[in-house]
């Protein structure tokens, strides 16, 4: 018998986990705090004189144009991908609890959704920058330097598809299945999953943090029509490549 979209819609709107909202929600931060545990391995190997990290001289976010630095996000991003995929298979329900069963979002869709998303959010974001009276690109220094770096593509491969990869499966597979079975109901479990998300952006300004907000309401709308762990992940790959593309173009030169 073949699946109708509407059925779709609908079995996207009650997800299925063994996971309880409390149990989930702890998972899920311990996997985000993982890059941490990394960080303090590096550190302790820095002060073994094993490795060199470069620390930042006004106190923000590292810059990805140094390869340790690179190194500790993409093993970081690999354990909080490793931490919730094994959790998520507790009593063999992995397919359904990070809705990867079929039927998924073609890979066409799953594009056009993340340039949709591009659309609406891209002049929010732009507006909020200039009410804040904050430079553009201010939150995207440290990718700038990465990206103009000999590390470029670890930049990419980071940012384009580990991050959507380990964030999707994390926030709106893993997390958001648990919570929006609750008696949550999916739009306050949508709205609980894109805060703790944006959480992981620390250090933002508080436009860029609004608007990684406003990407994470959109990543779950795109979860409950489409029902599909595609769809969410390319999305947010298209959104990253865009806004490295338009960092790299556009970002100041010094």
């Amino acid at each position: 018998m073949s699946v109708t979209h509407e059925d779709t819609s609908r079995a996207a709107s009650r997800p299925e986990t063994p996971w309880t909202p409390g149990a989930a929600v702890g998972i899920t931060l311990a996997a985000a705090l993982a890059p941490m545990l990394i960080g303090l391995l590096a550190v302790l190997a820095e002060n073994a004189g094993l490795i060199n990290v470069p620390t930042q001289p006004d106190g923000g976010i590292p810059s990805l144009a140094s390869p340790s630095i690179l190194a500790q996000m993409i093993v970081g991003q690999l354990l909080s991908l490793a931490i919730v995929w094994v959790a998520a298979g507790w009593k063999g329900a992995r397919p359904q609890v990070l809705r990867l069963a079929p039927p998924q979002t073609g890979w066409a869709q799953a594009v056009g959704y993340g340039v949709l998303l591009i659309v609406l959010i891209g002049p929010i974001e732009i507006l909020l920058y200039r009410l804040a009276d904050i430079a553009l690109f201010t939150d995207g220094r440290w990718i700038l330097e990465g990206l103009r770096s000999p590390y470029w593509w670890a930049v990419i491969l980071a940012a384009v598809v580990l991050a959507p990869l380990w964030e999707e499966v994390s926030f709106r597979g893993f997390l958001l299945s648990a919570l929006a079975k609750s008696r949550l109901g999916f739009w306050p479990a949508a709205v609980l999953s894109s805060g703790l998300w944006t959480l992981l952006h620390v250090g933002y300004s508080w436009p860029g943090l609004a608007s990684v907000f406003l990407a994470g309401m959109g990543m779950s709308w795109i979860m409950l029509r489409t029902g599909s762990m595609r769809a969410v992940v390319v999305a947010h790959g298209v959104i990253n490549a865009f806004s490295l593309t338009v960092i790299s173009l556009f970002g100041p030169v010094s």
